[in-house]
């Protein structure tokens, strides 16, 4: 599930259309007349609004769609690894702001906990936009290794959990996320 843009941030409503700048065609005041554009005038700058809700009259941007869905996020749950290598976990409330790491090889398991300052989980939630998690597909395996690495995410949002796993693939971001959660964590995430 990517970040849906055409889902209005302020009421939720999906009633959304497209907002189109420069000089209008007919074509295009056809298509305002039937309520399928909005026409937001000939001055284009970096910040104008590209949605329009028909429900609460909302305009947004994409910028504004990814804070709002990134803000959203309540929580965070990580974990990678292998049979032989062990696993590590580390679980992010994003109220509390408790962060709890986890590393499980018997005998060798060890844990450790913390409260991170608001100012470090709103860098985080950076980074996680810089990686793009949320745009992430589902799932990612490569059937050509049987043993290897395994992991897991679960995104704990307003609305909903949204489950990412995969098994010896990766998103191409992976790495970055990695030393993302390393840095949160001050622990090794590998």
């Amino acid at each position: 599930m990517a970040i849906n843009y055409r889902k209005c941030p302020k009421c939720g409503s999906r009633s959304v259309i497209r907002i189109l700048y420069g000089e209008p065609t007919g074509e295009a005041l056809f298509m305002e007349a039937q309520g399928k554009i909005k026409l937001g005038g000939c001055l284009i700058t970096d910040t104008n609004p590209e949605y329009y809700c028909n429900d609460c009259k909302n305009e947004w941007n994409k910028r504004e769609a990814i804070d709002k869905a990134y803000g959203d996020i309540r929580g965070i749950k990580a974990s990678v690894g292998g049979y032989f290598q062990g696993y590590y976990e580390i679980d992010i409330d994003f109220n509390s702001r408790k962060l709890s790491w986890n590393f499980l090889l018997d005998p060798e398991d060890s844990s450790y906990s913390k409260t991170i300052r608001k100012a470090t989980l709103e860098r985080f939630v950076e980074g996680l936009k810089v990686v793009n998690l949320l745009n992430w597909k589902n799932r990612y395996v490569d059937l050509d290794i049987l043993d290897g690495t395994q992991w897991n995410i679960e995104i704990e949002q307003a609305s909903k959990i949204r489950k990412i796993n995969g098994d010896n693939s990766f998103p191409k971001e992976w790495d970055k996320f990695c030393n993302l959660m390393k840095w949160v964590s001050g622990k090794d995430f590998r």
